[in-house]
């Protein structure tokens, strides 16, 4: 790979490859989106106009990369193309940044995480990385630090939410390996600990949710260093995008959220909230951990090394404790 800028190949066209596609073009230095792939012709277009980008546009992957010289390849396909995907761009050796989830089944997963390991010996570096943005959301970095320090000893106790504003015709179990899956990665990454036992809680149902799927559930849990977990995970609750976090320690609490705010409560001191408006989805709330993550993994197209960019064997891991439940 020369000195010029990394020509990166972005698959999908919808709200999350919109959103790699204006964060490579405008936030990423020493890169150029080289080609689009997605069907949808008239899609492909307005998105591509959108960001005044000149690319070729491509209806498939394969073509994509038949078409095209890449340096890497961004997959923000719909996830039950993800697998797929993968297995081609291995076929390809070209290194690629997968959305979660790895694969929508566990047995995909296994075989991915096989042919990665395989892909690993014969080119001596990981080729595979999935979006597990939250890895890089400030907040979120900010309270792994903290809990590193241990200024607030042991985490005891971890409360969590994510709550969508609408999620189409998602099904059941999709909020699982769609939404879900980021509390598993999210918690298993910051405590640097693993998940032990995982159950679903399964109540009343939004009128807003698709008839058959159960929405909301609640997921609870334990590491293996006894930190107990509950998150609840919502995919249409109508009134705004909304994602937080709370982590009770030995000797404070520390709370990221609705918006990225982190505050943390210690010596009967508790800090006064901003207020601020709700965003409609994610984009807004963690444009700043896409665009890190993006930073990092182009990153590693250059030859540095990371530690936090998820691996597939992170993928197989989150969809093997959700695979627990599901």
């Amino acid at each position: 790979m020369g000195e010029g800028n990394l020509k990166i190949g972005v698959v999908g066209a919808g709200v999350m490859g919109s959103g790699h596609l204006e964060y490579l073009s405008r936030e990423v230095p020493g890169v150029t989106v080289a080609a689009l792939a997605e069907p949808d012709e008239s899609l492909r277009k307005t998105v591509l106009d959108r960001f005044n980008l000149t690319c070729p546009g491509f209806n498939t992957l394969e073509d994509m990369l038949d078409g095209v010289d890449l340096d890497g390849v961004v997959v923000a396909s719909p996830d039950r193309f993800h697998a797929e995907s993968i297995r081609l761009c291995l076929s390809r050796q070209m290194p690629t940044l997968c959305e979660k989830p790895l694969a929508q089944s566990l047995e995909d997963a296994e075989e991915l995480s096989g042919l990665a390991q395989q892909s690993l010996k014969d080119v001596g570096r990981p080729l595979i990385h999935l979006g597990f943005m939250r890895r890089f959301d400030p907040p979120f970095v900010e309270v792994k630090k903290l809990i590193e320090s241990g200024e607030l000893g042991a985490v005891l106790y971890v409360n969590a939410s994510t709550r969508n504003v609408s999620s189409g015709n998602i099904k059941s179990e999709e909020l699982l390996t769609n939404i879900a899956i980021h509390e598993v990665d999210t918690i298993r990454w910051l405590l640097s600990d693993e998940w032990s036992d995982l159950k679903v809680l399964k109540g009343r149902s939004t009128s807003a949710a698709p008839e058959g799927t159960q929405d909301p559930i609640v997921l609870t849990g334990s590491t293996s260093n006894g930190v107990v977990i509950v998150a609840d995970i919502f995919a249409n609750n109508t009134y705004g995008y909304d994602v937080r976090c709370e982590l009770t320690f030995e000797k404070g609490v520390v709370r990221v959220g609705i918006w990225g705010d982190v505050s943390v409560v210690k010596n009967h001191e508790h800090p006064a909230h901003p207020s601020f408006a709700l965003g409609e989805n994610w984009i807004a709330r963690f444009r700043q951990a896409y665009v890190n993550e993006l930073l990092e993994w182009t990153g590693t197209l250059r030859g540095k090394k990371s530690s936090n960019l998820a691996t597939v064997d992170d993928g197989l891991r989150a969809l093997q404790v959700l695979n627990w439940v599901v």
